[in-house]
């Protein structure tokens, strides 16, 4: 906001420091343009307060004609309280921990019987066992370490990446995983994907922002730490630190940023499929093919997601960068073991991720070994949880939503004027076509051959777990089609999605209750709830991502030339309308957050329209239930990361930026032109 002050004071002056008798009118046009386009590009977005940093309330308190979301939501923004070793809560966040002390009630009975209560009860005993994860000490970890260190040349390099440690351990300078093929959906492909960055974002390499130092101090914070603690000086450990970090820098300049694997762009750019024989011609240096190979992943469906990242890496496999590969290898190694090794490491583990994220206590003991537990097991943890808590009356209710949503949109995408009939018919065999998912699958992952031995450690028991696991959802997977009715494995996180590679929506049980779902909210509620929910995955079909996807979930170009150009004109208008705002004094990143702003409108409108065949719906209700579900509050720190990660709109723009847009908000509430939450017609910009 300040730098659009300093620009009409500029214009001002630029007023009065025109010489009087000259009379300069092309420089006053020039001026009165520039003025003109200033308000005119910015008419449409009221910079409302950030209400989601935690603290920042102070005495704000305004009307419900001037900022919806913080009206609302008032009294819970002002009392909100974070939880130890939490940057943030919100309506998610206490529904999770309802969740959560369910499964720790579960882990905790004794009386349960049954091979998936067993194995739950058992890892969640042994996370907490400290007496015994002390007396194990870091035996492995210094193996698996001097394995790295004891590497003399390339070759010997590439020898050790065929290896089963570094398999399991997960270590390479490259990922790669399954996935499901563009073109082909019905089969699992082999995505290569580019080398894990402790940075997380290849942007933060070139211009390193507040939340990448904070990063970075906690990464090498963890990686001093873990090698003093296998006897290394911190000469040694800075000398890694260095050479690993020179290592990314070097190869994120030819990756992906955050922003540019979020945008709709990147679907395309991102296939690029080969062949094995394809892939050893174009990596003859770093043994990519080879590696595969060693570890028995063949499948003739391989995508390369980012070839520039793979010639890059090519040319960094050379003896000269030998030492920086094996920081890079040993750094990612101690990181990993921080959290699954003894108490005095967890505990220095909590100590600089409360100095990251800017809190001042850690989660107790309990809530972190259900954390783990849970996403360690999360179909024995996800069968029990459902048995327990969840009945086929919501799962029943909730079906009946989808049905109704899906009706609206056969209707709207019928009746859209803008869709030429030919991309509006495919549009409606795509959400004929689309899997509808709720609660939970009829149909689990079989985790009956699972067997953690009674006098297993921790340490062992993962190992065990993460072979099975390894196992059951990468091999048996491998050169297979996909089966649909195993649509989810964990059901108990607060969440929902839309997958356009199986053109399914997923609503998951475990956000079927708080201020989402319940049997005894009035029916205006659950469309502002879960309702809301509903539709804004259904919409991800036909988002800027969910578009370049037909009705099979194969990449397909499904829309004519003309409505694509539409369809774009009607996104860069919402993404200008989104860089209006203004966060910490800089402009919102639209274009981030364009395809789930997309969603969250057509999700309200969805609701809208079932509402107007029910007599004396109360919108009232409906957007208030509808602002409840964004209640939210975080520390700065974790704000500074999710302006630059999450594709997400901030909550409180998630509300009061979508409800304007419709006419059946500003109606109910009687906003005019005068009121902050108004917004003129030729303003909007619901894509749908």
């Amino acid at each position: 906001m300040m730098s659009k002050i300093f620009l009409v004071l500029t214009f001002i002056f630029s007023l009065f420091t025109m010489k009087h008798y000259a009379y300069n009118m092309s420089k006053l046009f020039l001026a009165l343009v520039f003025l003109l386009s200033f308000f005119m590009t910015n008419a449409y977005a009221y910079n409302w307060p950030n209400s989601n940093l935690f603290g920042g309330m102070g005495k704000y308190n305004p009307a419900l004609n001037e900022d919806f979301y913080a009206n609302v939501n008032h009294d819970w923004l002002i009392n909100a309280k974070l939880k130890p070793g939490h940057s943030r809560t919100s309506a998610f966040d206490e529904l999770q921990d309802i969740v959560d002390e369910n499964l720790r009630a579960i882990m905790t009975d004794q009386t349960l019987t049954g091979h998936d209560a067993e194995l739950v009860r058992k890892l969640y005993s042994l996370w907490l066992n400290w007496d015994e994860r002390n007396a194990s000490g870091l035996a492995d970890l210094n193996e698996q370490a001097k394995l790295i260190t004891g590497i003399n040349t390339l070759e010997e390099l590439s020898e050790y990446f065929m290896t089963p440690d570094s398999f399991y351990h997960d270590l390479l300078i490259a990922d790669y995983g399954l996935g499901y093929d563009n073109e082909d959906s019905e089969r699992y492909n082999i995505e290569l994907a580019a080398t894990p960055l402790s940075l997380g974002d290849s942007a933060e390499y070139k211009a390193l922002t507040p939340n990448g130092e904070r990063t970075k101090k906690m990464h090498d914070g963890i990686v001093n730490y873990m090698l003093r603690r296998l006897g290394y000086d911190n000469d040694f450990a800075a000398k890694v630190l260095e050479q690993a970090y020179n290592f990314e820098a070097k190869i994120a300049k030819h990756m992906m940023t955050v922003e540019e694997l979020n945008a709709p762009e990147a679907i395309e750019k991102m296939y690029n499929p080969l062949s094995i024989e394809e892939l050893r011609e174009k990596s003859p240096n770093f043994p990519f093919a080879e590696v595969l190979e060693a570890h028995e992943i063949n499948s003739d469906l391989i995508n390369l997601q980012e070839p520039d990242w793979l010639k890059t890496i090519n040319e960094l496999y050379t003896p000269e960068n030998l030492d920086d590969m094996k920081a890079y290898l040993l750094a990612n190694l101690v990181s990993g073991y921080i959290t699954i090794t003894d108490e005095p490491a967890y505990r220095e583990y909590q100590r600089l991720s409360r100095e990251r994220n800017g809190i001042t206590q850690s989660k107790p003991d309990y809530e972190s070994a259900v954390d783990f537990v849970h996403g360690s097991l999360p179909v024995p943890v996800s069968k029990i949880y459902v048995e327990r808590y969840v009945p086929e009356s919501a799962k029943n209710e909730v079906e009946e939503i989808i049905r109704q949503t899906v009706k609206f949109y056969r209707g709207m995408l019928e009746r859209e004027e803008w869709l030429s009939p030919e991309t509006r018919k495919k549009a409606v065999e795509k959400l004929d076509a689309m899997r509808l998912n709720a609660a939970y699958p009829d149909k689990w992952v079989d985790f009956s051959e699972l067997v953690i031995s009674d006098d297993a450690t921790f340490y062992e028991a993962l190992q065990t777990i993460k072979k099975f696991k390894r196992q059951k959802y990468f091999y048996d997977r491998l050169n297979t089609k996909v089966d649909h009715d195993l649509w989810i494995n964990d059901v108990v996180v607060v969440n929902s999605y839309y997958s356009p590679s199986e053109n399914a929506i997923k609503i998951i049980a475990g956000i079927l209750s708080g201020d989402f779902y319940s049997p005894e909210m009035s029916y205006e509620e659950k469309l502002g709830g879960i309702g809301m929910v509903i539709g804004h995955e259904i919409s991800h079909a036909f988002d800027t991502i969910g578009a370049q996807f037909d009705k099979t979930g194969n990449m397909s170009s499904w829309w004519t030339e003309d409505d694509k150009k539409k369809f774009q004109a009607r996104a860069d208008k919402l993404i200008k309308y989104f860089d209006a705002f203004e966060i910490n004094g800089e402009n919102y990143n639209g274009k981030l957050v364009q395809t789930e702003s997309i969603a969250d409108m057509a999700g309200i409108k969805a609701m809208l329209g079932i509402s107007e065949g029910i007599s004396g719906f109360d919108y009232d209700k409906f957007f208030r239930s509808y602002a409840k579900i964004w209640k939210f509050t975080q520390t700065k720190e974790r704000l500074d990361w999710t302006l630059r990660n999450d594709v997400h709109a901030l909550p409180f723009l998630r509300v009061n930026a979508i409800v304007q847009q419709y006419q059946e908000f500003l109606d109910t509430y009687k906003i005019g032109k005068k009121d902050k939450m108004y917004l003129a017609p030729d303003e909007r910009v619901a894509v749908w």
